[in-house]
């Protein structure tokens, strides 16, 4: 059971040891145990040693705080480990660059970050689309509107054959220009721009081209006036078609008797072909 002592029997019983009373012989007519009195006695012994300030004594003197302030000034773009290690040189103390900073902090100097040297920007590959590809918008088209050249080559494949039929409501060009922003934006079909025609008419006009095959047909028109702009010819001299190889053993027959695959990448051109090849100069 521990017990408690109150100051004014702990203040007696240091003076009566200061006066020269055994810890023994006091521990026996007041009652209070010896490792209370030692524990007393060393605590009071601690508190005469102290500074009156209190706190440990500090790392860099006076003398410390000279030869930091030297080397800082030789050199003021050290960082604090530069700083550590000339500091050990000169005085033989080993120190950290925690106490380092503390020491520049004491002498009035702040650390700043040490700038990075410009590194060498990177070679830009070229650019894959120029000014010559982009096409300005106006206040009734977008950057992927058909311009009159482009719809001079796609006109006559919309043209009805046998000419019977109500004439349509909605210019075509209109709905191709509507077809091409949602294949150049992605956005769905019902979030088309109110500019634009109904999305279901838009939609309707892409299916009914993509299940005719109207839809292909315009796509290799664009792309025969496509190579005769670039000075090629019109259609590719050299093809490559890819064919699956297949085993004897397990199929029962030769390779060459698999029905051959057409490849995407047959043809020696790339399958993304540039709206504006035709833009008005």
């Amino acid at each position: 059971m521990v017990q408690a002592y109150t100051e004014q029997q702990r203040a007696e019983a240091l003076a009566a040891i200061a006066a020269g009373e055994s810890i023994g012989k006091l521990s026996k007519t007041t009652g209070i145990s010896r490792p209370t009195l030692l524990r007393w006695c060393a605590a009071q012994a601690g508190a005469r040693q102290r500074k009156p300030g209190g706190g440990r004594k500090p790392l860099l003197q006076e003398a410390d705080l000279a030869v930091l302030h030297e080397l800082i000034k030789a050199s003021g773009n050290s960082t604090l480990s530069e700083l550590a290690t000339g500091f050990t040189e000169r005085t033989g103390k080993v120190v950290s660059d925690r106490t380092i900073a503390k020491g520049m902090k004491q002498l009035g100097f702040r650390k700043v970050k040490r700038q990075k040297a410009p590194s060498t920007p990177a070679p830009q590959t070229p650019q894959r689309y120029t000014e010559a590809h982009r096409r300005e918008p106006t206040a009734t088209t977008y950057p992927s509107s058909l311009t009159d050249r482009e719809w001079a080559v796609l006109e006559p494949l919309l043209a009805k054959k046998d000419g019977r039929g109500r004439p349509p409501k909605i210019d075509k060009r209109r709905l191709l220009d509507a077809i091409f922003y949602q294949v150049r934006t992605g956005c769905a079909w019902r979030y088309m721009p109110k500019d634009l025609p109904h999305w279901s008419a838009v939609w309707s006009l892409f299916r009914r081209l993509r299940n005719s095959g109207v839809l292909e047909q315009m796509y290799d028109a664009l792309h025969e006036q496509w190579r005769l702009v670039s000075g090629r010819q019109a259609e590719p001299t050299a093809a490559i078609v890819d064919s699956q190889s297949v085993k004897t053993t397990e199929k029962g027959g030769s390779a060459a008797m698999t029905r051959a695959r057409k490849s995407r990448g047959a043809s020696d051109t790339s399958s993304s072909i540039p709206l504006d090849f035709l833009a008005q100069s």
